[in-house]
């Protein structure tokens, strides 16, 4: 290390020794001017930001998706459908076509361009549609024994949106708590339409199956029965045979009852089977019904656009409809046309849980800018670095000699 170079750090260090606390306020007081004005101006300037920034109003509320647990069962009774998961349902309620095709039939929302801007992918929708769980991650931990779909039950939806306007921040929350219940809607229906068409279907071949062998057994029977008779009138004193006498054939085996015995077992069997014929025949034309009603279910939901709200206004008038070709005068007419009013009226009674129990909130302030925040920190930001600022510019030009000329014996050297 050259002599020059130590001379100018003892230097330094002489000169930073020197500078105490006085000499610091010192320097502060001397450029006081510059600090007060220039902490002033920036403040005055965050302030004018702070105007200028366009504001930005939130709106929230609290949607519920009706009371969880509660099935919800087609006109047969046999095939239950749980109420409609907001998780089931997610990739429909976040699909941007679908909310764009659901504003265009809204017209309290403001304009669709203004909507297709805000809701251009499924992140942009799940952005302010946020699910609710029944129990947080602790309380999921402590109840270790419950099946993991109750575990991870949505119990509601928070629904947000920000916008320069109040009124239309609240009014586009109030537009998604109506685009979820459709979307919901929907997928209930579609579930319950689907299945219950396959399930009636299915169960129609399961009876008509039933029919052929109940027809058959008849038959048969019924053959056998004109045998015995012939039996009978080629052997008349069969007939007068004590009930507890038996003709046996021991080397084949076979053992019978007297033939008039026998006429009034296939007599009785011939009873239970066309009283389960009939029963047979009534439930196939319930189902017949049904299958009706389901197919011009699905034959309207390919027609109409995918609404929840539209399919389930449909329903009472697809009934209508097929009542229009039934008679009803029939028993079974009637307690099936019963059996779908039924369903219909659970589905709307149903969906009445489906709203808002809090909000959408009418914002009276912005949440954005935070005026208070920008100018506080402005202040406080400028102040401590133009302090800074004075005391570097003080060092320098304290030093800048013994540095030029540090500089000038290094190169001589």
């Amino acid at each position: 290390m050259s002599e020059t170079t130590s001379q100018i750090r003892m230097d330094t260090v002489e000169k930073e020794e020197g500078i105490d606390f006085v000499s610091l306020l010192l320097i502060i007081w001397k450029s006081r001017k510059l600090i007060v004005f220039g902490t002033l101006g920036v403040t005055l300037l965050a302030v004018f930001i702070s105007l200028v920034i366009p504001k930005k109003y939130l709106s929230t509320g609290f949607f519920q998706l009706g009371i969880g647990g509660i099935p919800i069962t087609t006109t047969k009774g046999d095939n239950d459908l749980l109420m409609p998961s907001f998780k089931s349902s997610s990739m429909r309620v976040s699909n941007p076509e679908r909310l764009i095709n659901y504003a265009s039939h809204k017209n309290n929302i403001g304009s669709l361009e203004s909507i297709s801007e805000s809701f251009r992918t499924a992140a942009d929708i799940r952005k302010w549609i946020l699910p609710i769980y029944a129990h947080t991650r602790e309380d999921a931990r402590e109840m270790g024994n419950l099946p993991l779909d109750q575990k991870n039950v949505v119990i509601g939806v928070e629904v947000r949106f920000e916008s320069d306007r109040y009124l239309r921040a609240h009014d586009v929350v109030g537009f998604l708590g109506e685009y979820l219940k459709d979307c919901l809607i929907y997928d209930h229906l579609f579930n319950y339409i689907q299945n219950g068409f396959n399930g009636a279907e299915l169960e129609l071949n399961r009876i008509e199956n039933k029919l052929i062998g109940c027809h058959f057994s008849i038959s048969q029977f019924t053959t056998k029965a004109i045998d015995i008779q012939s039996i009978l009138a080629k052997y008349p004193d069969s007939a007068r045979i004590e009930d507890r006498q038996l003709v046996s054939v021991q080397d084949g085996g076979h053992h019978y009852l007297p033939p008039a015995m026998q006429l009034v077992g296939i007599e009785s069997t011939l009873a239970d089977l066309r009283r389960e014929l009939a029963e047979y025949e009534r439930t196939k034309e319930k189902l017949t019904i049904t299958r009706a009603f389901f197919s011009k279910c699905m034959d309207a939901m390919e027609k109409m656009d995918k609404s929840g709200e539209v399919l389930l206004s449909r329903l009472p008038i697809i009934k209508s409809d097929l009542i229009k070709d039934l008679d009803l005068s029939k028993d079974t007419t009637k307690e099936e046309i019963n059996n779908i009013s039924i369903a219909i009226q659970r589905f709307v009674n149903l969906y009445t849980h489906y709203r808002f129990i809090s909000g959408p909130s009418v914002p009276n302030t912005p949440i954005k800018p935070n005026k208070r925040v920008i100018v506080t920190g402005a202040f406080f930001a400028s102040f401590f670095l133009l302090i800074i600022m004075t005391v570097f510019l003080e060092w320098w030009r304290n030093n800048k000699e013994n540095i030029r000329s540090a500089k000038i014996k290094n190169l001589k050297e």
